[in-house]
Formats: structure tokens, sequence, C-alpha cells
């Protein structure tokens, strides 16, 4: 689908998901807000073209032996329901007029569903209700961009398949003047709810922590305010409601790709560290298929023509591991 150029509102008005909510908040030009850019001018530029990606369905066979390690309990409906929080485009969303959860992580999904010859189906939930959900037994996979940590991997397994880091973004020419971390301190910074970043906006003694640095630095923390959705986070950026915000490096990448006219990345990513697909604890044998067939995959090359479909091929990992955390 080719997008014509429109005007700087319209397009943080449709563009697919980044601006689902909060159109229409401000007109102002960044580049007349002052601060950013060392006092330099800046142009915001044109609106993006940039279409989305088709989805990519990749052509696997099944594996019996992988199909067969399957419990019974989850392929006994023969289909794999696989929960994911559709706002964190390119890995998980829906584009306008549409509820077909499309990206990445869902054309991973429906690769590895094809290895172990169980069919999947992608429903869309709350980012912070996943893995309570996959305890709870409403699901039977979570796939939703989790950071593999030590702390969920006491209430999940996962198996890994991506890695990302952590970015910063802000509004077209950076009024704020923000390239640090401890640009931050003092600054009011969203993040989705049930992230790490959101963690690393509240919480002195996590990996990354913004507090931390802020404190050590002799500067106030910075302001945080969670949203449900990314999409959320992205309107409030949009609208000057924060200053800045911090999500995963392709996600940022991408909002960028879409609006460029309107945010633009700052500063280096940070704290690199695996995605894990989340598997309830009481699964059995479930993690051993689902990280061969992810294995698999890799091995012959689908998993990084998905990649590279979605713009993410460099968040390419060579082998799937079982609770791979780093941190």
């Amino acid at each position: 689908m080719s997008r014509t150029r429109l005007s700087a509102l319209t397009v943080l008005c449709t563009a697919a998901t980044l601006f689902a909510a909060g159109c229409g908040a401000t007109t102002e030009n960044p580049a007349d807000q002052g601060g950013g850019n060392g006092g330099s001018e800046c142009t915001p530029g044109e609106p993006s073209d940039v279409a989305d990606p088709e989805p990519l369905e990749v052509d696997v066979a099944a594996d019996s032996a992988l199909t067969g390690q399957v419990p019974e309990s989850i392929k006994a409906d023969g289909k794999i329901l696989i929960a994911t929080d559709a706002s964190y485009a390119p890995n998980e969303y829906t584009l306008p007029g549409s509820d077909e959860i499309i990206g990445m992580d869902v054309d991973l999904g429906k690769a590895f569903g094809k290895v172990l010859g169980v069919e999947v189906e992608f429903v869309n939930a709350s980012f912070d209700g996943i893995l309570a959900g996959l305890q709870a037994g409403r699901y039977e996979l979570g796939m939703s961009s989790f950071t593999d940590t030590e702390e969920r991997e006491q209430t999940v397994d996962f198996v890994t398949y991506f890695e990302a880091g952590t970015s910063t973004m802000v509004r077209k020419c950076n009024p704020e003047n923000i390239q640090t971390i401890e640009d931050l301190c003092g600054k009011t910074v969203g993040a989705q709810n049930g992230t790490t970043q959101l963690d690393q906006l509240t919480q002195p003694d996590v990996e990354g922590s913004v507090v931390k640095a802020c404190e050590d630095a002799g500067k106030e923390p910075p302001t945080s305010q969670g949203f449900p959705k990314q999409t959320d986070v992205n309107a409030a950026l949009a609208a000057n409601r924060i200053d800045a915000y911090m999500a995963d490096s392709p996600v940022v990448d991408y909002a960028v790709k879409k609006t460029g006219n309107a945010f633009e990345k700052v500063g280096d990513d940070t704290g690199t560290a695996p995605y894990g697909i989340a598997i309830p604890k009481t699964a059995g044998t479930m993690k051993d298929a689902l990280q061969a067939a992810v294995q698999k995959l890799i091995d012959d090359g689908a998993y990084q023509e998905i990649l590279d479909n979605w713009g993410v091929g460099g968040g390419a990992i060579t082998e799937a591991e079982i609770n791979g955390a780093i941190y």
C-alpha cells in the first residue's frame, strides 16, 4: 500500500500504529519550542511515505519429532493460543481499520507453528497482563517483545529468539537537548506499562536504572509516566505531555522511519538483551519443542528472511536458548 505525502498533523493521526490516540493536541513546530540541537536551526522536514512491510509466510515443513513434543493439553484443540500486545510496531501491531495482528513476532510465530505441526492464533492482550494470563491458563504462549530477565524467569520459562537494546525518543529538533541518560534527569519520561524501560525509570536497583544514574550524578530522577500501550506513549510525546520516551530499539527505529518529521532518536542504544517467547512453567516439554523449532528456523534461513522483511535483521541471534537471561 503506497502512501502519498500528507501534512505533518495528518501523518501523526494516521500512521499505522504510532498515533492511535491523542491527535490534534498540538500543531506547534518542534523547532519553535526552544532548546534542542545546541541552539542550531532545525527543520522538521517532510512527512514519511514509508509503507508498512507485507506479512511474510515462509515455506517450512513440519518436524514430526517436534510435533510429538508438544503437550496434548496444548494441541488438543489444534492450535496454540499466543497472547501479544499489538501496539509495538514493527514487532506486533495492527493497521488502521483492521483487527489483523501483523509484525515480526507474528510471522515468526506462524513459522514455528508450521514446524511444530500446529496452527497458531495470536490474540491481543494488555502487555502487563500477559504473563499473569499465562499462569492463569488463559493463553498458551506469550510473544510480545518480552525481554528475558531473571526476574521474569521466576514465573515463566522463555525461549530466546531476538536481541534488542533500549533507545530514547524525543520530538523532532530535540527541544530539551537530550543526548545522554543523565539528560533525562528531572525530565518527564514515558514508557509502556510492564516494560523493563518503565522499571529503569522508577527503580534504582535494576539493570540500566535511570534513577540510579541520576542519583549518582547528584540530580533529580525523571518523572516517569507509564502508559497502557506503546501507541499511547507515542501520542503523549507528540502532544508534548512528556519530554521523551524509552522503548526497545527496533520499535524506536521503526517509529523514526514512519514519522521522521515528528520524532527523532537520540543518544546510543543501551542494555542489549534477548527477547523470549514466554511459556508457562506447567507446559512440560513445550519449551524444548519450541527451542528446537526456533533453532530450525534459524538454521534453514527462514528466520533471517522474516527479520529482514520487517527491517529488524540486525537483532538476529544464532542460537535459541531456554531461559537465556543476562540480568
